[in-house]
C-alpha cells in the first residue's frame, strides 16, 4: 500500500500547550466511496468525510482511527433540510464535488481541500503543506491567509471584535474582573466569521475538548484551528452575507425560543440581598420611587449554608410569603442554582444524588467532590439523562412556590483550584467519558436541564441566565457577560462582547451594569444604564464588598437620569419583543455590529466603529463610554439617519461630533425605520396597553411588523399571537401608511395607533380609508379617544391617531 507521510516541526507560537511538538499529516487518499449527499476519503492516515447538508452548508469530518466513533453531537441540532443532489467527478490527481453553489476540490496527493464558489473563486484552502495534521491526540486544520483576511466571532471574548492577528483558546474558565485581552472566559463558541473583498463564509469546529484558534497570530502564512483530542469536526457554511452565515450557523446549533415579555424589562440583582426583609425594602423603593422593574434576584445568601434547593430559615422564613408579596408588587424573582451539591450526610439532594448515582465519579467509581461556596460538594452529571431529569424535579419545588426564572452560575464548572481533574468521569449521554470532552458543555448541559425542567413542570415561559456554555446554549438560555468591573475599560467592553457574542448566535445578551466589582462613580454608572437598556438582556449588579448600586444608590441626580433610561428601554418593549422575536427565527442577533446591516462599508470594520451598534436594521445606538464626556464621536453609514433626540436628518457615510449631555444617549433612525413604543409602565402588564405608537422616517418603500402575544405561556408556538404590518410608501406628491394584520390570533388590547410621520416639511390633507381626517389645533395627546392630526411644518413632524380597526390605509398629501 503506498502510503504518504509528513512530518511538520511546529515551531514555538504555532503550538499552544507547548514550545515544540510533531505532527503527522493526513496523508494522501488511497480510495473514495460516494454516499447520497456525501463521500468518503479512505486516505493514508486515517478517515475523511464530506457531507453536504445543503448547497452552502458543508461538513468534513476527520478522523486518524479505522472508523468515526459515534459520539453525539452536544451542539448540533437535527438538520431540517433536504440532502442536496451532488456531482462527483474523479479527476486525475484530484476528486471534484459540486452543489449549486459550491465547488469541493480534494487534491489526492496528498489530500488538501479546497472550497471555490459558483463562479470559480476560491474561498478558502488548506495550507499546502500542512493542511490536517495530527499528532494521536491533538489534531489541527491549516488554512491559507489571503491578504485582507478580517476573523470575526468566537463568542465571549474581550477586546476587539476584529480577531485578525490574534489566538484564542476555547475552555470555559472563571476569570473574575477579567481585562482586554484575558483569555479564555466563561463560554466556548468554537464558530468565526472570515470577511475578505467584503464577502464572507464560516466555520464552527464541533470539538468539544480544549480547542484553539489561530487567526495569523504570529504568521502571515495560515491560519489554523484544532483541538487538543477528538476529532477534527467542522462546518463550511458559505455566504457571502454575514446574515447568511450567522443564519445557517444557528440553523446548525438552534435557535432560541421566546422570552416571556416580562424578562425584557429592567432587572435588580446584588451578591446579596440578605434577607427577606430587605428583598421586600428594595422591591418598595422602586415602586414608591417610580423606577420600572420586572425582577429581583436572589443571590447565594437565600440559600441554607449555600446547599441548593433550600431556604435559609431565619433570613427567609416564609419563602412563599415573599414570592406572593413580591408577585402582588408585579415582581419576578430568579434564584440562583449552582451545580454543587453539600457532601453533607443530613442533606436530603446530597443522599438523593448518592442514591440515584447522579455525581460525577472517579475511574474507580468513588464520587467526586470540589470544594466550592458550600465547602466540599458533589456535581451531578447533567450528561446523563436521569440525573437531568432528577435535577428537574428538584426545580420543579422552587416552580410551585412561584419562582419565575434560574440563574445557573458558577456552572464552567468552576471549583477552587480552577478545575475539575481530567479523570473525572461522565455518562457522557450513553458514550462513556471524561472531564477532558465535557468541560466546555458541562453548563450547557445544565442549562438543558433546567430548560426541560420549566417545560415539564410549568405552563408558562421561565427566564433562564448562564454564565458558562458551548455553541447551541441560545436554545436554552440567555447569556452574561460573567463577572465584570466597574471601570471604563469594561463599560467598552459592555459595548462590544455582547455584538461579538450576538454575531455568534446568542441574541439574549448583556452585561452586569454599574460593574460587579469596584465602585462605579455617578457619571460611569449613568453611562452604564443608559447602555444597559439597549441591550437585550438588562440587569443591575454587583458584588458583596461593594456599595449598592441600585438606582437611586448614588444620589438623586443618578437616579433621575437612570429612571429616564430605564422608561426609555419600557417604552421601547413593542419593537424589543417583535426583534425577540425575529431573532427566535432568523437566528440574527438583535443587538449587531454595524458591519451585519452594512457588510461593503470597510469603516464598519474599524474598532472605533464597533463602539456603537444597530439594533435590527433600522435603529443605530452609539452610547457614551466615557464617565466624564458629553460628546459622542459616532459613524453613520451612507443613506440619511433622524436623529432621535433633536430630529435633525444627517446624511451619511460620515463621521460626526454630536452633543450628548448626560441625560441623553444618541439615537439615529435610518429612512425607512419604523419603530412602535407604548407608554411607560412600573412593570410588564401593570395596565393593558391600549395604544401604540409608530416612529416612521418615511422611505420610497419599507414596512415593520409588531408581533404580540399573551407574553408569558407557549400558546404562540400552536399560533396564538398577532402580527400587525405597517407598510409605508413615499413619493414626491404623497405618503401612504397601510396597517394590516397578516396573522390574528390574539387579542392584544391596543384601540388606537398614534403615528408620528418626520421628515413632513408639509402636509395638505390626510385621508383614512378615503374620508379626512380632522386638522387638530393641538398634538393629540392628552385624550387618546381622539382622531384626527396635528402638523408642525417648522419640525416637520406629523401626527396622527387612527384608532385600531385594521385594516386601514392613510394617504398623505404633501
Amino acid at each position: 500500500m503506498n502510503r504518504f507521510w509528513i512530518v511538520v516541526t511546529v515551531i514555538l507560537g504555532l503550538s499552544a500547550p507547548a514550545a515544540r511538538a510533531e505532527f503527522v499529516s493526513i496523508g494522501s487518499v488511497e480510495r473514495v466511496n460516494r454516499s447520497t449527499g456525501a463521500v468518503e476519503f479512505v486516505v493514508a492516515n486515517g478517515l475523511l468525510s464530506v457531507y453536504f447538508l445543503s448547497d452552502h452548508v458543508v461538513r468534513f469530518r476527520y478522523t486518524n482511527r479505522p472508523s468515526l466513533p459515534p459520539v453525539p453531537s452536544y451542539a448540533v441540532v437535527p438538520w431540517k433540510h433536504t440532502v442536496p443532489s451532488i456531482e462527483v467527478e474523479e479527476k486525475e490527481g484530484l476528486v471534484e464535488i459540486r452543489t449549486k453553489e459550491l465547488l469541493v476540490r480534494v487534491k489526492k496527493t496528498p489530500c488538501r481541500i479546497s472550497i471555490l464558489d459558483s463562479q470559480g473563486r476560491t474561498l478558502v484552502e488548506d495550507d499546502e503543506s500542512l493542511g490536517v495534521t495530527c499528532d494521536e491526540d491533538e489534531v489541527r486544520c491549516f488554512k491559507k491567509l489571503k491578504p485582507g483576511d478580517r476573523f470575526f466571532g468566537l463568542g465571549e471574548k474581550s477586546g476587539s471584535l476584529d480577531r485578525t492577528g490574534k489566538q484564542y483558546t476555547m475552555w470555559n474558565s472563571d476569570m473574575p474582573f477579567y481585562t482586554k485581552g484575558d483569555d479564555p472566559l466563561y463560554v466556548s463558541i468554537p464558530f468565526f466569521i472570515r470577511m475578505n473583498d467584503r464577502k464572507a463564509y464560516g466555520i464552527f469546529l464541533d470539538n468539544t475538548y480544549r480547542s484553539h484558534f489561530n487567526m495569523g497570530a504570529s504568521n502571515d502564512r495560515f491560519f489554523w484551528f484544532g483541538a487538543e483530542k477528538g476529532d477534527l469536526d467542522y462546518y463550511f457554511i458559505q455566504g457571502p452575507e454575514i446574515r447568511r452565515v450567522i443564519e445557517g450557523y444557528t440553523e446548525l446549533t438552534g435557535r432560541m425560543e421566546m422570552p416571556p415579555l416580562w424578562a425584557l424589562g429592567f432587572q435588580q440583582s446584588r451578591w446579596s440581598y440578605a434577607s427577606d426583609s430587605t428583598v421586600r425594602q428594595i422591591a418598595r423603593q422602586f415602586r414608591d420611587r417610580r423606577i420600572p422593574c420586572d425582577v429581583i434576584y436572589l443571590d447565594i445568601a437565600y440559600l441554607d449554608g449555600y446547599r441548593v434547593f433550600t431556604w435559609d430559615k431565619e433570613r427567609f422564613k416564609d419563602p412563599n410569603g415573599l414570592l406572593n408579596a413580591l408577585a402582588l408588587e408585579g415582581f419576578k424573582v430568579v434564584t440562583i442554582i449552582e451545580p454543587a451539591v453539600k457532601a453533607d450526610n443530613t442533606y436530603a439532594v446530597a443522599k438523593e444524588g448518592l442514591a440515584g448515582d447522579h455525581f460525577v465519579k472517579y475511574p474507580d467509581g468513588s464520587p467526586y467532590k470540589g470544594e466550592v461556596w458550600p465547602s466540599w460538594s458533589y456535581f451531578p452529571d447533567f450528561t446523563r439523562e436521569k440525573t437531568r431529569r432528577w435535577w428537574g424535579e428538584n426545580l420543579s419545588k422552587f416552580l410551585g412556590q412561584g419562582v419565575s426564572g434560574f440563574w445557573n452560575d458558577m456552572n464552567e464548572p468552576a471549583v477552587w483550584g480552577k478545575n475539575m481533574p481530567d479523570v473525572v468521569k461522565f455518562a457522557g449521554n450513553g458514550h462513556g467519558t471524561d472531564h477532558k470532552r465535557i468541560h466546555n458543555v458541562y453548563g450547557l448541559e445544565m442549562a438543558r436541564a433546567t430548560f426541560d425542567a420549566t417545560h415539564s413542570h410549568s405552563q408558562k415561559r421561565h427566564l433562564i441566565l448562564t454564565r458558562a456554555g458551548f455553541s447551541g446554549i441560545q436554545r436554552y438560555s440567555a447569556v452574561w457577560t460573567g463577572d465584570n468591573e466597574a471601570n471604563v475599560n469594561h463599560l467598552e467592553m459592555a459595548c462590544t462582547m455582547p455584538q461579538s457574542m450576538g454575531l455568534s448566535g446568542l441574541p439574549f445578551v448583556g452585561s452586569d451594569v454599574g460593574g460587579f466589582g469596584g465602585a462605579p462613580s455617578p457619571g460611569l454608572y449613568v453611562r452604564w444604564m443608559q447602555l444597559g437598556a439597549f441591550t437585550p438582556f438588562f440587569r443591575a449588579h454587583s458584588a458583596l464588598d461593594t456599595p449598592n448600586k441600585e438606582p437611586w444608590a448614588l444620589g438623586e441626580e443618578v437616579e433621575r437620569l437612570c429612571r429616564k433610561a430605564i422608561e426609555l428601554r419600557y417604552r421601547f418593549l413593542p419593537f424589543w419583543y417583535s426583534e425577540f422575536r425575529k431573532a427566535s427565527q432568523s437566528g440574527l442577533p438583535i443587538m449587531r455590529p454595524l458591519l451585519v446591516n452594512f457588510q461593503d462599508d470597510e469603516v464598519c470594520d474599524s474598532e472605533e466603529a464597533h463602539k456603537e451598534f444597530m439594533l435590527g436594521d433600522s435603529l443605530l445606538v452609539a452610547p457614551v463610554l466615557s464617565e466624564h464626556d458629553t460628546t459622542k464621536k459616532l459613524y453613520l453609514p451612507a443613506g440619511r439617519w433622524l436623529d432621535w433626540n433633536d430630529h435633525s436628518i444627517v446624511s451619511g457615510p460620515r463621521w460626526s461630533t454630536v452633543e450628548a449631555p448626560r441625560d441623553t444617549i444618541p439615537l439615529f433612525l435610518r429612512e425607512g425605520g419604523i419603530i412602535p413604543l407604548q407608554d411607560v409602565q412600573n412593570y410588564v402588564g401593570e395596565k393593558t396597553i391600549n395604544q401604540i405608537e409608530w416612529f416612521v422616517f418615511p422611505a420610497d418603500r419599507s414596512s415593520y411588523e409588531l408581533y404580540q402575544d399573551d407574553g408569558q405561556s407557549y400558546r404562540y408556538q400552536h399560533g396564538e399571537y398577532s402580527v400587525t404590518r405597517v407598510e409605508v410608501e413615499k413619493n414626491a406628491e404623497s405618503v401612504s401608511i397601510r396597517l394590516l394584520k397578516p396573522h390574528d390570533r390574539y387579542h392584544a388590547g391596543v384601540k388606537a395607533h398614534l403615528f408620528r410621520l418626520f421628515d413632513m416639511a408639509s402636509c395638505r390633507s390626510i385621508t383614512l380609508n378615503g374620508v379626512p381626517l380632522p386638522r387638530l389645533g393641538e398634538e393629540p395627546l392628552p385624550d387618546k379617544r381622539t382622531v384626527g392630526f396635528f402638523h408642525d411644518p417648522k419640525k416637520g413632524i406629523l401626527t396622527f391617531r387612527t384608532d385600531a380597526s385594521l385594516p386601514l390605509t392613510v394617504l398623505v398629501r404633501r
